[in-house]
């Protein structure tokens, strides 16, 4: 029975994913199906390809003797017992049957790898990935040169394609072929190649994760790198090794090509690095020889650099809360970081307590990277063709630069050109990382790869088409196309192009190029693949990535059985665990703190400065202009909106039971505080007079504090707080007629409602998923007492500070219990904008308010503490704030449809329309309570048409907020109200009221 229950227990994770997907289930189930899916890849898709007489790494090594404490420049002595496995030179393995290695001859057969590189891959549109920046993309690619090269040759002749009359290739740069034929290098063979064996490859580095894009494999390169009479690194002026002594060094036809501004940074980074470890050994360790500092220094930084992309690269490009778990658990263990830090390792278990400092496995198959790994880490579409640069210290628009200005150039015989050349423009390298930091990659998708990198002249002097190239090497080195792929992945195959992709016009592009869905390349198939939430590759190649990511570590005995306090020193070992990439930024560019606080992960956007503002490019940004056609809405969302009217009602009535015969809101139950105000246009630029923001145009409003919850609970709560805002007399004669007309046919309301919330993003893409994940929530949220909560949202505080990922319903909880009035409210969804599309910000302005940001209620408070808070500081105080829009530049980048995607704030800047002063006033006696809280009520829907909500989650409030509005005035018996002048408010002020004509009139009886 116990040698069959693992296997049971394989086949249910299994059938698990197949039948369910591991990203739809619960994270502890989710994690439990992932770590049996790497048991059964482990089990069905290692496969070593041998190693050939000539398949040899060169022997002139100077640390060869050196290899039990230190990792060799060639890679060999890692294994001991086998000191040539994964060595300079040792053969890709594979991860599927080598009996299906099957290499194309000629692999250009139609449809032609530059048919797909124009029809399919070439760059329509940029389209973002927007929860990352460009640093992850530079990062892949640093890791990548580390890890693979294969080597090309001139002959046998290369392949030829022939071009098409109207493929442009080559006119812009002049090198268009005067045949007629492009041509792309054929991969060099394994000189050791079996004839009757599957086709092999041999990788020019070492198959360990050994920093060898920094460190170089071959001694004249490491000398010539290292700083004479010490351990470490040389660096000049630009921040890298200095030309005279490396460049020369540097084989421009292979990766040392690809040289660009992206890498630039991170090899100067981890160069800092390794200096900045060896001063620390060096002080802890003043008897340590030059050589020990250098090794050890290598050893600590190449393990800091698997650590960062282990926990904090991974989880940004495959952000799913499962994963962003598991992967910290490959580092950690399940037990987690706090646990290990306090009891070490108490088991051998790399389940339990992490890869490193595991014993060593191979899992039956000599370790080696393999051309399967190499195909699904094809990820050039993250590059953007287009760079916008900003000044760290002002946020300042500093200027543009193309993608083919920050690569390397082969000017003067064997001179590095562009990117030296582009540090020394920029004075530095903090603005770079910055701007980095800031700006959004390319999304792993068809139609984004970059245009640069299809139609240009490598530093070799080589004119290449890198999508076409991508294509035709999985082709030529026998990677099975993409329904055989995934079989042989036990994942089910697409029988037809829809299932495929799940987009119909994607499938009808695909269908007129390859005819057959068997024949669609991996490459292709994973662009078009739909990806599981928060993925910023398809779940096909995480496969892949799931078996590989582990295995990197496991057999590595750097990582495993020998990361120990013995060969790493203890301060090394100190230096490891204390460090990440945040630090490691910090301590070599301070200036960039103000840009990462409150950046959770620096492989996510990172924040502007200047609050989060910076000047416009000189091009003024084109923004979307609003459409009918912007909205898509699906054939049964109604059917969806009614289903969760049904358990909103139930919440009512459950509510209005409980509050003795009392109905309120089935959300933002609680008040804070009813109040008076006035709103002032003042518009950054004239493209922002739209609708009823006309220069100099003053309203009314009427606002109301509250909190979320549908239930009355106490302010200690941490939660999500909202913002009601009625603005009076938009019928104003000022607006045109079109201008003035409602967003809902029989509406003859005067007012416009924004609602805001402090939650930036709607927790939930759209009413689909809503219904799916929200509802559960609301129905337990509006019965479990306060206690229970407390204790749930303590837990949930105690797991973020232990990094464990959290839902983001949960992670709600998480934020601070600030002021309210310091607090910065969010629209969360779209709305029209007169001409545009846009989200709104509400944010703290004077001083009375912005002083309150950083502060936190107090416990002693009591449950009324927000309430008692604005009734306080309203005695004396008067509070401005400044509305701001944020225009929609691109559908893709800020969808209108999916509420809970994050519009980039570079991309385009909030800008000020008008600002809302509310005066000092008694914000919460009776009759304004009774007036906010059961009089009033507030839709998003109540509207100007050139202001309508927009994306699903606004059709859903429309239903959801009527239906509750109706509840509640008819239990109460109390009749709606909308107001039509601020005299409706009780305890109005007429003095501040807008307009004329009001002072010393008494106030008017509310109107239904």
């Amino acid at each position: 029975m116990t040698g069959r229950t693992p296997r049971l227990l394989l086949w249910i994770a299994e059938r698990l994913d197949r039948w369910i997907g591991w990203w739809r289930l619960p994270l502890p189930l989710g994690v439990a199906v992932l770590i049996g899916l790497r048991e059964q890849l482990r089990a069905h898709n290692l496969y070593g390809t041998g190693r050939g007489k000539d398949d040899r790494p060169d022997s002139d090594d100077p640390y060869i003797n050196e290899h039990l404490t230190a990792r060799t420049l060639n890679g060999s002595y890692n294994d001991l017992d086998d000191p040539l496995m994964g060595s300079v030179k040792s053969r890709f393995g594979r991860n599927v049957p080598l009996r299906y290695v099957k290499p194309e001859d000629p692999p250009i057969r139609p449809p032609d790898p530059r048919r797909i590189s124009r029809e399919l891959l070439a760059r329509t549109d940029f389209q973002p990935a927007t929860t990352l920046n460009l640093l992850a993309a530079a990062w892949i690619q640093f890791e990548v040169h580390d890890w693979v090269q294969h080597a090309v040759v001139d002959k046998p002749e290369p392949w030829k394609i022939e071009l098409d009359a109207e493929d442009d290739w080559g006119q812009k740069i002049g090198e268009r072929p005067a045949d007629g034929k492009m041509r792309i290098k054929r991969t060099a063979p394994d000189p050791s190649q079996d004839v009757h064996g599957p086709r092999t490859f041999v990788n020019q580095n070492s198959h360990w994760w050994d920093g060898s894009q920094i460190y170089g494999t071959t001694k004249e390169y490491a000398e010539a790198l290292r700083k004479q009479g010490t351990g470490m690194l040389n660096i000049d002026e630009d921040g890298l090794a200095p030309r005279e002594k490396v460049d020369q060094k540097l084989g421009y036809d292979g990766q040392d090509g690809n040289f660009w501004v992206g890498l630039a940074l991170l090899h100067s980074l981890f160069m800092r690095e390794h200096n900045a470890i060896c001063e620390r050994l060096t002080a802890e360790y003043p008897d340590m020889t030059p050589d020990d500092v250098y090794q050890k220094a290598r050893l600590i930084n190449v393990a800091l650099m698997a650590k960062i992309h282990t926990i904090e690269w991974t989880p940004a490009i495959i952000a799913h809360p499962t994963t962003v778990f598991a992967m910290r658990a490959n580092w950690f263990g399940l037990f987690g970081e706090r646990f290990k830090r306090w009891f070490g390792r108490v088991t051998t278990s790399e389940i339990l307590k992490g890869i490193p400092g595991s014993p060593t496995n191979h899992h039956g198959v000599p370790y080696s990277l393999t051309d399967d790994f190499i195909a699904v880490y094809r990820m050039h579409s993250l590059l953007p063709d287009d760079f916008d640069f900003y000044s760290v210290k002002t946020g300042e628009y500093i200027g543009k630069r193309k993608l083919c200005d920050l690569t390397m150039g082969k000017i003067e015989g064997q001179e590095i050109g562009n990117v030296r050349q582009a540090l020394r423009d920029f004075k530095g390298m903090e603005d770079i990382f910055y701007s980095f930091g800031l700006a959004h990659p390319g999304a792993v998708t068809l139609h984004n790869y970059p245009h640069t990198l299809r139609d240009f002249k490598h530093a070799d002097g080589v004119h290449m088409d890198l999508a076409a190239i991508d294509i035709l090497r999985d082709r030529e080195r026998g990677i099975p196309r993409y329904n055989e792929f995934r079989r042989l992945f036990r994942l089910k195959a697409a029988s037809t192009f829809e299932e495929l992709t799940g987009d119909l016009a994607i499938a009808e592009e695909l269908r007129k190029i390859y005819r057959d869905v068997e024949q669609v390349d991996l490459m292709v198939g994973l662009h078009a693949e739909p990806k599981p939430p928060g993925f910023g590759f398809s779940d096909t190649a995480f496969r892949v990535f799931i078996l590989m990511a582990s295995r990197r570590l496991e057999s590595d005995r750097f990582f495993t059985r020998d990361f120990t306090p013995e060969v790493y020193t203890p301060a090394g070992m100190d230096w490891i665990s204390q460090n990440s990439m945040r630090t490691v930024l910090l301590r070599h560019f301070k200036s960039l703190e103000p840009a990462l606080r409150g950046v959770k992960n620096p492989f996510t956007p990172w924040a502007a400065v200047n609050d989060q503002t910076l000047d416009e490019p000189p091009a003024t940004p084109t923004y979307v202009e609003w459409s009918e056609r912007l909205e898509r809405r699906p054939p049964d969302e109604d059917e969806v909106i009614t289903k969760i009217i049904d358990v909103l009602h139930k919440n009512n009535e459950w509510t209005y039971k409980r509050n003795n015969k009392h109905a309120i809101r089935d959300a933002h139950a609680k008040s804070h505080g009813i109040l008076q105000g006035k709103l002032t246009v003042e518009l950054d630029g004239d493209d922002l007079e739209q609708g009823l923001f006309k220069k100099g145009a003053r309203y009314d409003v009427i606002a109301r504090f509250s909190s979320t919850a549908g239930a009355i609970r106490s302010d200690q709560l941490r939660g999500v707080r909202g913002l009601a805002i009625k603005v009076l007399g938009v019928d104003d004669k000022a607006l045109g007629v079109e201008e003035r007309k409602r967003a809902l046919a029989g509406d003859h309301a005067r007012t416009q409602d924004f609602l805001l919330v402090t939650h930036r993003e709607f927790p939930f893409a759209d009413a689909h998923e809503y219904y799916k994940k929200g509802m559960p929530l609301a129905r337990l949220l509006a019965r479990v007492p306060d206690l229970v909560l407390a204790r749930f949202i303590d837990l949930a505080v105690l797991a973020d500070r232990l990094h464990l990922p959290l839902p983001t319903t949960v992670a709600l909880f998480v934020t601070p219990n600030r002021p309210i009035l310091g607090e910065t409210f969010y629209s969360s969804a779209p709305l029209r904008f007169g001409k545009y599309v846009a989200k709104l910000a509400l944010v703290p302005s004077s001083d009375s308010v912005k002083q309150l940001q950083n502060k936190e209620i107090d416990a002693a408070a009591g449950e009324n503490a927000h309430t008692d808070a604005v009734k306080k500081f309203f005695k004396t105080n008067t509070a401005v704030y400044e509305l701001r829009v944020q225009l929609c530049t691109n559908t893709e980048a800020m969808p209108i449809e999916n509420a809970k995607v994050p519009w980039s704030e570079t991309a385009s800047p909030h800008r000020r329309v008008a600002t809302i002063t509310f005066p000092p006033q008694n914000p919460y006696s009776d009759a304004r309570r009774e007036f906010g809280d059961d009089v009033l009520s507030f839709n998003s829907w109540r509207a100007l048409d050139v202001h309508r909500p927009l994306g699903s989650i606004n059709r859903l409030k429309l239903r959801v907020y009527k239906a509750s509005s109706q509840f509640r005035h008819e239990m109460n018996n109390v009749p709606a109200v909308e107001p039509t002048d601020i005299a409706q408010l009780p305890n109005y002020d007429p003095v501040f009221a807008v307009g004329s004509g009001r002072s010393g009139s008494h106030p008017q009886k509310p109107t239904t």
